[in-house]
């Protein structure tokens, strides 16, 4: 990914981050190099799908973070270039709790998240269930996938022993890959527009 950077940013690096943005060069493929694409990030809920359309509306202020009841939503670093201080999140690793009150969208000065007309959240991302690796196939009895979903999306239920997913349901929060007891994990957290 080719990374910009404005005036300020650039003088704000330290020589770790110049050494880590060589490597990340010197490691990049040649086809990526070449094309390169933009690298893709999990916005919070309530954000824009369009990310242009959502990094030119958020002010970086940080408030979405600071309203999380859960820490679960960084934001960017200097090494980001112009993406510096936009809020992302990293579901797998660290699950959004899809608060029924949405405190990070309240807390938007800007509006750059933001609620639906009919008051709805869209996802923010979708996930992706593998059967052949789910412990039920083993004949295994697990119901953590649909147990850990939310109350208000319940996009896994459980159908005789097996999980079933419907994926416009899923908000992509992420609890269900995150608390998924197979190795690896059956779900998968997917960006939207790419599965």
């Amino acid at each position: 990914m080719a990374k910009k950077f404005s005036r300020r940013n650039l003088f704000r690096l330290r020589w770790g981050d110049l050494s880590d943005l060589a490597g990340e060069t010197l490691r990049r493929p040649a086809e990526e190099s070449e094309t390169e694409e933009e690298e893709d990030f999990i916005r919070p809920p309530g954000a824009s799908s369009d990310d242009a359309l959502f990094l030119s509306a958020c002010d970086r202020c940080q408030l979405c973070s600071e309203a999380c009841p859960y820490d679960v939503i960084k934001h960017s670093g200097v090494v980001d270039g112009e993406m510096e201080g936009a809020p992302y999140m990293e579901p797998e690793v660290d699950p959004c709790r899809w608060c029924s009150d949405m405190p990070c969208i309240k807390a938007c000065p800007s509006g750059a998240l933001s609620f639906q007309e009919d008051g709805s959240v869209a996802p923010i991302a979708k996930v992706k269930l593998n059967m052949n690796t789910c412990l039920t196939q083993d004949g295994i009895l697990c119901d953590t996938c649909s147990y850990r979903c939310p109350q208000s999306v319940r996009a896994i239920k459980m159908v005789g022993r097996s999980p079933q997913l419907d994926v416009d349901k899923c908000v992509g929060c992420g609890l269900c890959a995150f608390y998924c007891d197979s190795e690896p994990s059956s779900l998968t957290i997917e960006q939207l527009g790419l599965g």
